[in-house]
């Protein structure tokens, strides 16, 4: 699945209509819910910078911030309904409530963000960087 167009279907299949259930401090890790899902637990681990847009108040958090996790809470219970990799390997997030999310892939030393799924002890990895790379682990 190194293919682009593959890895865009995989991370549309997985979170299109899932719901924040939870944030995991450390990382810190979106928890999704899997209701809609062929997976038991899917995470977002955001490590770089991001952008949090609502009613027209954009927010920009990068790495070191000690607000990005009051910051992420905004997101709790909110419905996905559009995900799209754009640019190298930014993601960017719709919910139903109208909030963007856009998470910055590109950093020179480290990973921007983290896609993982599991399912019965298999595990689907999906990291963004460093650099404006996308690795694929299954």
């Amino acid at each position: 699945m190194c293919d682009i167009k593959d890895i865009k279907n995989t991370i549309e299949k997985i979170f299109i209509s899932e719901t924040v259930d939870g944030l995991h401090f450390w990382g810190p890790k979106l928890m999704l819910s899997v209701n809609n899902n062929l997976y038991d637990e899917v995470y977002i681990c955001i490590e770089g910078a991001f952008k949090i847009k609502e009613n027209e108040e954009i927010i920009r958090m990068e790495m070191g911030d000690t607000e990005r996790l009051p910051q992420l809470c905004r997101l709790a219970f909110q419905k996905i309904i559009t995900v799209e990799l754009v640019a190298a390997n930014d993601l960017y997030v719709t919910f139903e409530s109208g909030i963007e999310l856009e998470v910055f892939g590109y950093n020179d030393a480290y990973e921007g963000w983290q896609m993982e799924a599991r399912l019965d002890g298999e595990q689907l990895l999906i990291v963004a960087g460093p650099g404006d790379s996308i690795t694929v682990f299954e």
